[in-house]
């Protein structure tokens, strides 16, 4: 099981990693809010790990952790404007409305939803024991996007998540990606990228290592452009003291099978 998680991240990673060199070769280093993005109108591409809760049916409620590794070419902590930071997230309320279980073509549609990126000096985030996640100044903040999805077995199917796989009632064989959509909100980086606008999501999810916290893992790409020029967009340690903060929404997980 632990060689099979660690060559599906591998693969995965080999694929963003050829995908983001490409969009680095015209993408303008920018610092904004202690984080290395791409220039006003470029692509910017987040390449993260992640972590996340198992879901049965309609209402569930998914939820789960994410530390960004690269960001167009930069690993990490290459894209950090000091010598060292994290860039984590934390994103819960995804509402399950369309389960399909069928082991051979499974499929889920999830409404709502927000995700909440933290900048953090200290790095220190664990995705085995979901540590540290939250600790940093609010980076960014995202709420989901509902739109009718157009390809696949959700085609026609209305939500802000749409993952689609193999065995989704079975957390031990499940195998599954997602693609959707992020409004911006807010966080010291929401005036660079622009209020309201999109970013998109992929991802891939599997059963996880048996000691982790959460069931499932799996990585994630997220794209945003910049539709505005910067201007002056403060530092972590300023927009601290400003009081800036997003209040965060309760959280409903399940349980990781007991060995």
């Amino acid at each position: 099981m632990l060689k099979l998680f660690v060559r599906g991240l591998a693969v995965t990673a080999i694929g963003a990693t050829l995908a983001l060199g490409v969009s680095q070769a015209q993408a303008a280093p920018t610092p904004v809010a202690g984080v290395i993005v791409g220039g006003p109108g470029e692509t910017t591409f987040e390449f993260s790990n992640l972590t996340e809760t198992f879901v049965t049916g309609v209402g569930d409620v998914l939820s789960g952790y994410g530390r960004v590794t690269q960001i167009n070419g930069l690993n990490d902590p290459q894209f950090c404007v000091s010598t060292s930071c994290e860039l984590t997230y934390r994103f819960d309320n995804f509402v399950v409305n369309t389960f399909v279980p069928d082991p051979a073509e499974s499929a889920t549609v999830f409404s709502g939803g927000n995700v909440r990126f933290f900048v953090d000096e200290s790095p220190n985030a664990n995705l085995a024991t979901t540590t540290g996640f939250e600790d940093g100044t609010l980076w960014l903040s995202a709420n989901g996007f509902e739109t009718e999805e157009t390809l696949g077995v959700n085609a026609g199917r209305t939500g802000s998540l749409f993952s689609t796989g193999t065995n989704f009632a079975d957390s031990e064989n499940i195998i599954g990606n997602g693609n959707g959509l992020l409004s911006i909100t807010g966080g010291a980086a929401g005036s660079y990228f622009g209020i309201g606008n999109l970013i998109t999501l992929s991802s891939s999810f599997q059963n996880a290592i048996e000691s982790w916290a959460l069931p499932l893992a799996g990585t994630a790409e997220l794209q945003v452009i910049a539709q505005v020029p910067p201007t002056e967009v403060p530092e972590p340690a300023t927009i601290a003291l400003m009081g800036a903060g997003l209040l965060g929404l309760g959280v409903i997980g399940r349980s990781r099978r007991r060995t």
